[in-house]
């Protein structure tokens, strides 16, 4: 017997519905008065990349919409508690990495999609230096478990991070401002970051709350059930599963980048709870389903009308 949960994995009004629902959202967290649109147009875009990457690596082994329903879910309630476009922007530079890391499986001539991978993450560091530090997970995952280096891909890889720095740095000294080089780089070696909770959020608690329960109870499903995917599959949901574990360590780690890293996670987490959502058929977790709506429903319209969310968690 089909669940409500298996009801909307499968059905085709899924992410219409949910589309729909989501732009209300927006418009009551503030759309127009506090100009989201770019935020919301990268929302947006993320969530297509998102099913083109289920429909091109067949991370679901039925046809549903169910990953890109989740992360419109999580990006929405995450707009309603902290929103900017940089994060934004961070976010689907994110999904645009793993979206390629994964055509990478086991080719080692996916150079090009490397060396994009590199361009991304440099361009990425000039909005947020510290994105700079996803460069180690992505040499590591390509190294196993996706088997795609070799030397074609290094030399990409330092063409890629130094390029756009390569255009930039001469403008500033011709400019003159060569305080900006130096300034823009103490973020990698900023140690005053580590830990400090002083200007956490408790919307910021709650969210990634919610992220690690999704993230471990899809980690814990696919590790009992992996028997039943392909090896592909697997080795490509291990590339995922690795980047969770990093990202939702990195985000205690270091609380003030934590709008960054939350969105990071979030685009990690939403296939493995997709993968727990469609392909499990059981009471508990229809009404594990259900109540995961009912949360992110209340914790979105609680950040709209209350300032509960944006009280910070240390009282200066």
């Amino acid at each position: 017997m089909k669940h409500f949960q298996n009801r909307v994995a499968e059905s085709s009004l899924s992410l219409p519905v949910s589309a729909v629902i989501s732009i209300l959202i927006w418009f009551a967290a503030g759309l127009i008065s506090r100009k989201l649109w770019i935020p919301l147009l990268l929302t947006g875009f993320s969530t297509y990349l998102i099913a083109e990457m289920n429909t091109r690596n067949t991370l679901l082994r039925i046809r549903s919409r169910m990953m890109s329903c989740v992360f419109l879910w999580l990006a929405t309630m995450q707009a309603t508690i902290a929103v900017r476009w940089q994060t934004a922007l961070i976010q689907t530079l994110t999904g645009l990495c793993i979206y390629l890391l994964l055509f990478c499986y086991k080719d080692k001539k996916e150079v090009p999609s490397i060396f994009c991978i590199a361009l991304i993450i440099s361009m990425g560091s000039i909005i947020w230096t510290p994105f700079l530090y996803f460069l180690p997970i992505v040499i590591f995952l390509l190294c196993v478990p996706l088997y795609a280096i070799s030397f074609k891909a290094v030399s990409a890889i330092i063409m890629g991070i130094i390029l756009p720095y390569w255009a930039l740095i001469p403008y500033f000294v011709y400019k003159e401002n060569i305080d900006w080089i130096k300034n823009h780089f103490e973020g990698l070696y900023d140690s005053s970051v580590l830990f400090d909770y002083s200007n956490t959020t408790t919307g910021q608690i709650v969210f990634y709350a919610i992220l690690m329960i999704l993230m471990l109870t899809g980690w814990i499903h696919f590790v009992r059930t992996a028997y039943k995917d392909k090896l592909k599959t697997r080795n490509l949901y291990d590339v995922i599963i690795s980047l969770s574990i990093f990202f939702a360590i990195i985000v205690p780690i270091v609380p003030p980048y934590a709008d960054y890293t939350l969105g990071m996670l979030t685009i990690a987490t939403c296939p493995l709870a997709a993968h727990y959502f469609s392909l499990t058929n059981t009471k508990l977790t229809n009404i594990v389903f259900i109540i995961t709506i009912v949360i992110i429903a209340i914790v979105s319209i609680m950040a709209i009308y209350t300032p509960y969310f944006n009280t910070l968690i240390i009282n200066s």
